[in-house]
């Protein structure tokens, strides 16, 4: 691993933007400039987020994006923009872009982000939804200059969040201040093997969900989100498909992938489940209301989606939605569970209609169009989340798991605002990974990604990955 950091003054992360290359690796090193007639690589950028506490939505238009190798003009990573809501990728990143671009050193990146919309609880409780005037190309000097070659790698750009918002005495975010100082840039190489299949630094992809358009041989193509990005996913006989998914019934459905890069950059599916075919659709967000127990309706704060009725204006906006003859499950993703003796497991891991709570992130699943902010849910699928806090209860610091600690958050953080709750209690894996973190001591402050339960009177999470 090759790596290149900007100093970052916070703990919080609020945007990664990883640059997978299917042939290329990034150095740092001062060489000399590979013109645009030389050899090209293969880029993917990928973008992600680590909010502030009280933040629910940070969705964004993205791009163009260029780089400036040193003594050359710069070369286009992005020609126009995307559209992406970031708070949902805490921990983890999703693609943003596909492209080639010439290899040698580059001095600087420049991206333009623009009409920002945040949505997040104030001092009083209340959910708020701001839209500030926003439109700036920032420029990232890196110093040494960052060395495109031919193998594989990762780069990461981090947007300090803390740094990018503007808040009040009170808490409330009165505005976006994005300078090349809210920046942190690192690089590492893809893993070697089974590529990408450790974390999301090395290539691996969490959770994609979007709308197939297109099947090919043993590929298919897919759109996720409201980013648009079309991906291309190649299958073979070790690809699970759940859910009665299969390469001759996926074409203009919804699914659900987890896949890796390769090392040639091509990315592979590991997994594909059917969500809902073109007629349906599905929504992702934090919980905020709970009606009845059990659960005949649930309200939440839509960060991303997919389907009939469906779009980026309903991002950060409240859906309703009735889940009175609803089905639960759980999105285990890659996550490890083994010693959890399957889930839900009662009492400690369940998800059902009487322990969906506020505070939990969840993906509804409708097999009829969205009408409006509400639709009627077929199912309702928990999904991974990230929580940051302080760490205590552990007897030493611990490297790998099984262990348990407890987390404490903020208590005017959204969570403890939603849930009314404070602490939750972390089960660390022995698959758990932990990034840029030798281990896990009382005190540290670390965000945690994984799947949040209810039991009824506290809360359990299953660490997927643990940061700082």
């Amino acid at each position: 691993m090759l790596t290149h950091r900007r100093t970052c003054l916070s703990r919080f992360r609020a945007l990664a933007l990883f640059v997978v290359v299917g042939t290329i690796a990034v150095s740092v090193d001062c060489g000399s400039y590979s013109p645009r007639g030389g050899a090209t690589s293969a880029v993917q950028l990928r973008m992600g987020d680590a909010p502030a506490d009280r933040v629910l939505t940070f969705e964004v238009s993205a791009g163009p994006i260029s780089a400036t190798p040193s003594g050359g003009a710069a070369v286009t990573l992005l020609a126009d923009s995307r559209r992406i809501e970031l708070a949902h990728l805490s921990e983890t990143t999703e693609p943003l872009s596909l492209l080639s671009v010439p290899q040698g050193t580059y001095s600087s990146m420049t991206i333009k982000l623009s009409n920002p919309e945040v949505t997040f609880i104030n001092s009083s409780g209340t959910l708020t939804k701001l839209e500030p005037s926003f439109s700036q190309s920032v420029t990232i000097n890196f110093n040494p200059a960052l060395n495109i070659t031919a193998a594989a790698s990762v780069v990461n750009i981090d947007l300090n969040l803390i740094n990018a918002l503007t808040f009040d005495a009170q808490g409330n975010v009165t505005g976006v201040a994005i300078t090349a100082n809210s920046f942190t840039i690192s690089a590492a190489a893809v893993a070697a093997g089974e590529q990408g299949d450790d974390d999301d630094e090395h290539g691996q992809l969490e959770n994609i969900t979007g709308m197939v358009t297109a099947v090919s041989g043993s590929t298919f193509t897919m759109t996720p989100g409201q980013n648009a990005v079309p991906l291309t996913f190649t299958t073979d006989e070790n690809t699970e498909f759940k859910d009665g998914a299969s390469l001759g019934t996926i074409l203009n459905t919804i699914v659900d992938v987890e896949g890796i890069t390769q090392s040639n950059g091509g990315l592979y599916a590991k997994e594909v489940e059917s969500v809902e075919n073109e007629a349906g659709m599905e929504a992702e967000g934090i919980i905020t209301q709970v009606v009845g127990n059990p659960a005949t309706q649930l309200s939440f704060v839509a960060q991303d989606g997919s389907g009939a009725g469906m779009g980026d204006a309903k991002v950060g906006g409240t859906v309703t939605t009735n889940v009175s003859g609803a089905q639960y499950r759980i999105d285990q993703g890659g996550m490890d569970t083994s010693s959890m003796g399957g889930l839900p497991a009662s009492p400690n891991f369940p998800f059902d209609a009487t322990t969906v709570h506020s505070g939990q992130r969840v993906e509804v699943e409708s097999s009829s169009t969205m009408s409006g902010m509400s639709t009627v849910a077929e199912k309702v699928k928990l999904r991974q989340q990230t929580l940051s806090g302080i760490v205590s209860g552990l007897g030493a610091p611990v490297s790998t798991g099984p262990a348990t600690f407890t987390l404490t958050v903020a208590p005017d953080s959204a969570f403890a605002m939603l849930s009314g709750q404070t602490t939750v209690t972390v089960f660390f894996q022995q698959g758990t990974n932990l990034h840029d973190l030798a281990s896990v001591s009382n005190g540290n402050t670390v965000r945690v990604r994984g799947l949040l339960f209810f039991t009824g009177s506290s809360f359990n999470m299953i660490a997927g990955r643990i940061g700082q």
